[in-house]
């Protein structure tokens, strides 16, 4: 077997090891132009470069040096970075080869993988739609951003912090050149609006809001529109979340810790925007080292579950929550299929969900672990946060980050990495191909509970 055929079976016959490699990369790609001379002021080690990048890439927003350590180039690599790890190198490049070649079967195959989308006719409208809404969602939030910001920097700066900022909430990086906790955000309520907004629309899925717009087109044209039971799922499952983890952070932020210094309006207003950024993008007006133990329990819950499926966000998803609710709720009421929506779910999409779950918690506990050994002196909630922010790319961290081991960092990369590449995209690029079984085995119960 020659090299070329050994990649070709082995490589890209699996969509899920292309998205890996492709993702990969780009990180050693990123690493290599953040580690040059021209990208950074004073010394940066190989490791903090390959750290930055991982979590830039991966839309964590953990850092091990500061973003003034970077110069302007390093700015806009960062930038580059940051929007091409969001969106998906393999969506891109299919969006681009689309414009000039006829796709092969195999590349129009990774795409329904990736987007669960039936047909190559949706797969090229979707990464269409994805381009241009993109383009518009960045400029507008751009746009609005400067305006709040302009009296506070000179132009040249505050036009770039806008679009560094627009970029950054959109694409759930939660990076940000603006103190969260000065002066210039937590009071900055028109600011606090359009960040929030962003990280929503980025979080909500590229699927959804195609069909928003399908909607609103339907309406006009005074035509019925059917909502798919993905955008119904992804609808209720984030907005119960975030009407949930806003009443938590008022309550355990502003009325158990009996803050006065904060009038009732901007309480519930901070509570919301912290319920929306802490899912995904990381971004929060909290000072995280302060924060009430069971604040830092209730973040790491909402990151965990985290955005929905083909979103700039990570986490397993709002689906595979609320699929794993349904499969409760079935086997409470002595169900042998799951409903949800006047639907049934597939089999095998519940094993998937299930799957993913325990994939997820597994690597959680054991990045845990490793990190615990690893990083003495810490206490046990900061290595914990330290873990889910990293696998859930929410990137919050009590402040242990920049004091990492280089072990410690390379643990929390390869949490990053698998993060946001995703279990399911795991799964997928492990998996045999599927085996048609001539025969079955006899069925037997055992013990459960």
């Amino acid at each position: 077997m020659s090299y070329s055929s050994f990649i070709q079976k082995n490589l890209f016959s699996s969509p899920g090891r292309i998205i890996m490699c492709a993702l990969a990369g780009l990180i050693f790609l990123g690493t290599l132009l953040l580690w040059m001379p021209f990208s950074h002021i004073g010394p940066l080690s190989f490791t903090d470069a390959l750290f930055t990048a991982t979590s830039v890439t991966c839309v964590t927003g953990l850092l091990v040096v500061p973003l003034s350590s970077f110069t302007f180039t390093g700015h806009c690599i960062l930038l580059f970075l940051m929007q091409v790890g969001a969106l998906g190198l393999v969506t891109l490049t299919i969006f681009l080869i689309s414009l000039f070649f006829d796709l092969r079967l195999s590349t129009r195959y990774l795409t329904g993988e990736m987007f669960e989308v039936e047909g190559w006719s949706a797969s090229h409208h979707l990464l269409l739609f994805i381009f241009f809404m993109t383009a518009i969602v960045e400029s507008i939030g751009a746009v609005i951003v400067f305006f709040t910001i302009k009296n506070h920097y000179p132009l040249s700066t505050a036009l770039f912090y806008s679009c560094f900022h627009s970029i950054s909430s959109f694409t759930s990086t939660g990076l940000s050149f603006f103190d969260t906790n000065a002066s210039v955000v937590p009071h900055n309520i028109p600011l606090l609006f359009i960040t929030g907004l962003l990280a929503l629309m980025g979080g909500m899925g590229f699927i959804v809001w195609q069909e928003v717009y399908l909607y609103a087109k339907s309406l006009t044209q005074k035509k019925r529109f059917n909502w798919s039971l993905h955008s119904k799922i992804v609808i209720s499952t984030s907005a119960l979340i975030i009407i949930f983890a806003s009443v938590m952070f008022f309550y355990l932020e502003h009325v158990l810790r009996n803050e006065s210094n904060s009038s009732f309006g901007y309480a519930i207003v901070t509570s919301v925007f912290n319920a929306i950024t802490c899912r995904s993008a990381g971004i929060t007006t909290f000072q995280i080292s302060f924060i009430h133990f069971a604040t830092l329990f209730l973040i790491m819950i909402i990151s965990f579950i985290g955005s929905s499926p083909g979103s700039t966000g990570s986490g397993i998803k709002t689906t595979t929550f609320a699929l794993f609710l349904a499969s409760i709720r079935a086997t409470m009421r002595r169900r042998s299929e799951v409903e949800l929506k006047g639907r049934t779910i597939p089999h095998e999409q519940i094993f998937k969900a299930l799957a993913i779950l325990s994939v997820s918690l597994s690597w959680v506990a054991v990045t845990i672990f490793c990190l615990l050994i690893t990083e003495q002196g810490w206490r046990f909630i900061d290595i914990s946060f330290e873990a889910f922010s990293a696998f859930s790319n929410i990137g919050l961290s009590t402040g242990i980050t920049p004091y990492l081991s280089t072990i410690g960092k390379y643990i929390i990369m390869v949490s990053m990495f698998m993060g946001r590449v995703g279990s399911l995209t795991l799964l997928l690029a492990f998996r045999k191909q599927k085996e048609k079984k001539e025969f079955h085995y006899p069925e037997e119960r055992v013990i459960l509970g």
